[in-house]
């Protein structure tokens, strides 16, 4: 499989999966925003949603790959800004590579407008499923077992 990154982004009850994928300009979020709409035991399937999307762009020409525009996540979860998303908001970013799945918790920064990273970072298998990848989502979201 190739590298990608799903992002799990909760804000005021309503859950937002997005994924990216390397470039040359860093990681590129992709023009997908999968809305949660059943809440957290529909994280699973939005993330295999958002995980079939990147594998298949990752599979075409970098030219031909469809990025995010600065406002497709902020639109998806009714904001006119990022700013405005990034307040409230609590993210859990899962980084999928080869040799390992990188689990990182953020949060939003309401002064600023941004979402930033955390200290914690877990490394789990890289075949650990998205069942698992869901529920170590939800508790590092919520803040739980020592996120």
């Amino acid at each position: 499989m190739k590298p990608h990154q799903i992002a799990i982004y909760f804000r005021h009850n309503g859950l937002y999966v997005q994924p990216s994928l390397p470039s040359s300009k860093g990681m590129r979020a992709l023009d997908c925003v999968e809305s949660v709409n059943d809440g957290w035991a529909g994280l699973p399937a939005a993330l295999a949603r958002a995980e079939a999307f990147a594998v298949a762009e990752a599979a075409k020409r970098p030219q031909a790959r469809r990025f995010a525009g600065d406002t497709t996540l902020p639109d998806a979860a009714g904001c006119r800004t990022f700013g405005e998303f990034a307040d409230g908001t609590t993210a859990c970013i899962l980084i999928r590579v080869p040799d390992y799945v990188l689990v990182m918790r953020s949060v939003g920064d309401a002064e600023n407008g941004v979402i930033y990273g955390t200290p914690r970072q877990d490394e789990l298998p890289p075949d650990t499923p998205l069942d698992e990848l869901a529920r170590i989502a939800q508790s590092a979201i919520e803040g739980r077992d020592g996120w």
